[in-house]
């Protein structure tokens, strides 16, 4: 049975998305997903990358996003790359399980992208705000975001994007998977 989400709880989840983009600017996109307790996070890269160079991508993350959490003792329940490609860009998806994942770990992947492809990062131009206080992009927000999106309340998928300065956050009916017909 669907029960709607409390506005003030969705509000809440939505205006900590929105700090976690803001604080990575490296990130295209955030998508949560409820059902499994996945989140998928999009870089893009201003270049179509072959096949090997994608097989090399997920090996160097994996490797990277495995040793960490080994390091402290975990071990991480999913872990997926996949790469989507336009005409110019290639998107890629990192997916994680929301039980494993911290913001350590996507500071590591963020550094991991900007090492691995520099200025072919896409990256976001930063906010006129310079405080990190008020514009609640602190590493507590990080931390406060994650918490709100592994939220077992959270029915409804999630999907955040960066765009130039904006960020647009929406939520997806679990029962819907298509998009509403345009109107005019």
């Amino acid at each position: 049975m669907y029960r709607p989400r409390n506005a003030f709880e969705s509000a809440d989840t939505v205006n900590r998305v929105v700090a976690l983009l803001v604080r990575f600017p490296e990130l295209h996109s955030i998508r949560s997903n409820p059902a499994d307790a996945t989140l998928t996070l999009t870089y893009a890269v201003d270049r179509r990358l072959d096949a090997a160079a994608m097989r090399a991508l997920e090996d160097f993350v994996g490797e990277h996003v495995r040793s960490f959490h080994a390091l402290g003792g975990d071990s991480i329940e999913r872990f997926a790359v996949t790469c989507e490609q336009d005409v110019k860009v290639t998107f890629i998806h990192v997916t994680r399980d929301l039980a494993t994942f911290s913001p350590e770990e996507l500071a590591l992947q963020a550094s991991l992208f900007v090492a691995r492809f520099g200025d072919g990062l896409l990256t976001n131009p930063q906010a006129e705000e310079a405080d990190d206080d008020e514009a609640g992009t602190g590493e507590e927000s990080v931390e406060l975001a994650l918490d709100a999106l592994r939220d077992p309340g959270q029915r409804q998928r999630l999907v955040g994007v960066r765009e130039e300065k904006r960020v647009i956050v929406y939520f997806v009916h679990p029962a819907k998977r298509t998009k509403a017909r345009a109107r005019s």
